[in-house]
């Protein structure tokens, strides 16, 4: 006895210490062969143990010393012991790296019991189903479209997860059945069964589909195949509309939402409490804020599209000032539309700090730099800059750094309607002006000064910079 839990200390011991050569040599060791065999079973559980759902990625090692371990032992025992075995690993798995590293052994012993498939699939099947009925789903009374914001919930993203799996567990019985003339009515009529499963997945007495997407080699065809009759119709399935339809109600959703959101910025900032909140405002679970996976990153962008919106449409009735020669800057134009863009953040000013702070993590630079990059191709464009030549470019990237520049002090400024910011905005345009005049007079000499402006500017845009 006390040999057959050193065995198992062994190799866990192995394992865990990162010697996976010498794990992967104990079957093979004359000393340890029979123990090995003997305690396979013990083994098998210490190994997929040992599998989380991030081990693939961050000890890509490990996973593939156990997923050898499991084949040795597949190889050296029985079908009918093995098939118990793995088919109790899938039920008691933990998480959904160990119910993966399961399935490729499992399918493996199916394989080689040919003579008694029926009865083992049909134990497989269930052992899967009971997994997937394991993971928690909320009742959210989706009606039709709604269920497109399943895909919102983790635990749904786990199923879908899950499903993209299963075909390539199955093909190979589906495979089989069809081509075979013998009678495979029982075979059959499990698998019919397995496969309605995964069309539908029940939670409590509605019935919705997980994943619309997912291609389960035309589930309906198939089964009307086996049974040689119509499927079932009286269950009832979310309706599957287009994909175009589908991203629109979707984006509609999240429109919705989001403009809710806004009003409980004030409160709980610019964060996944204030989705939640939005979220519960406009009538949908709160669960529902996972549709935004930046968190108050989205929240901030959809803020600063919507505002770009805004001041677009009113530099459309704006009068454009004449701009003689095209040399000119277009300076109280640019002033009034950076000042009513800033004035726009005002409902917020107080959490403004933390939303720019926000813009600089790596997963929202992005979007950061694209809405300001939009912002002044706009005012660019709408103070009548039609320029295609390198000037394009550096009048851009200078207004930029003015915008943000202007930002920072707007969010310190309190002197009455803001005059400050608007005497600073006003200043910083005359600066541009004399970069331009020096631009007109030797291009040539000041193009590199110019261009080292606008990369420390472009630097300080995102955030690479340190303010000191």
């Amino acid at each position: 006895m006390n040999e057959s839990v050193n065995i198992v200390a062994i190799v866990s011991k192995l394992l865990d210490s990162e010697k996976y050569k010498e794990a992967l040599s104990i079957p093979y060791d004359e000393e340890h062969i029979e123990n090995f065999k003997e305690n396979c079973w013990e083994i098998v559980s210490v190994i997929i143990k040992k599998i989380d759902d991030d081990t693939l990625t961050i000890k890509p090692s490990l996973y593939a010393a156990c997923e050898q371990l499991l084949s040795i032992i597949l190889e050296r025992s029985t079908p009918e012991e093995t098939l118990l075995v793995f088919i109790e690993q899938i039920e008691l798995a933990k998480n959904d790296a160990q119910f993966s590293v399961s399935l490729t052994p499992l399918q493996q012993v199916l394989k080689k019991l040919s003579g008694k498939r029926g009865r083992s699939l049909e134990w497989c099947f269930n052992s899967i189903r009971t997994y997937i009925e394991g993971i928690s789903i909320p009742d959210l009374n989706l009606e039709e479209k709604e269920c497109l914001l399943l895909d919102s919930i983790p635990n749904f993203r786990r199923i879908t997860k899950i499903y993209s799996m299963l075909p390539l567990f199955y093909d190979p019985f589906i495979d089989e059945i069809m081509k075979s003339s013998t009678d495979n009515t029982k075979a059959k009529e499990i698998v019919s069964v397995f496969l309605i499963s995964l069309l539908v997945f029940r939670t409590q007495h509605r019935f919705i589909l997980p994943l619309s997407s997912v291609n389960i080699r035309n589930i309906q065809g198939t089964v009307k195949d086996y049974n040689h009759s119509e499927v079932r119709t009286d269950i009832k399935i979310a309706s599957v509309v287009t994909e175009n339809e589908d991203h629109q109600y979707e984006q509609n959703v999240k429109d919705v939402i989001l403009e809710r959101a806004l009003e409980f910025v004030s409160q709980t900032g610019w964060s996944v409490e204030s989705l939640s909140a939005g979220a519960k405002s406009a009538g949908y679970p709160t669960i529902t804020h996972g549709l935004f996976p930046n968190g108050g990153g989205d929240l901030i962008h959809y803020f600063n599209i919507k505002c770009n919106q805004q001041l677009a449409e009113q530099m459309k009735l704006w009068p454009q000032e004449d701009l003689k020669g095209g040399s000119k800057v277009p300076a109280k134009f640019i002033e009034n539309a950076i000042v009513t863009r800033l004035l726009m953040i005002k409902p917020y000013k107080s959490t403004w700090p933390k939303a720019m702070a926000i813009q600089t993590l790596p997963n929202n630079v992005p979007n950061g730099l694209a809405t300001l990059l939009s912002l002044v191709d706009d005012i660019c464009y709408h103070s009548g800059d039609r320029s295609v030549d390198f000037n394009w470019y550096i009048r851009r990237v200078g207004l930029a750094g003015i915008y943000k520049a202007a930002e920072l002090f707007y969010l310190t400024d309190n002197s009455q309607e803001n005059n400050a910011t608007r005497s600073f905005v006003s200043s910083r345009i005359r600066d541009a002006q004399v970069i331009q005049g020096a631009l007109n007079l030797n291009p040539v000499t000041a193009a590199p000064q110019t261009l080292t402006a606008a990369f420390v500017t472009a630097k300080n845009i995102l955030g690479i910079n340190t303010l000191k």
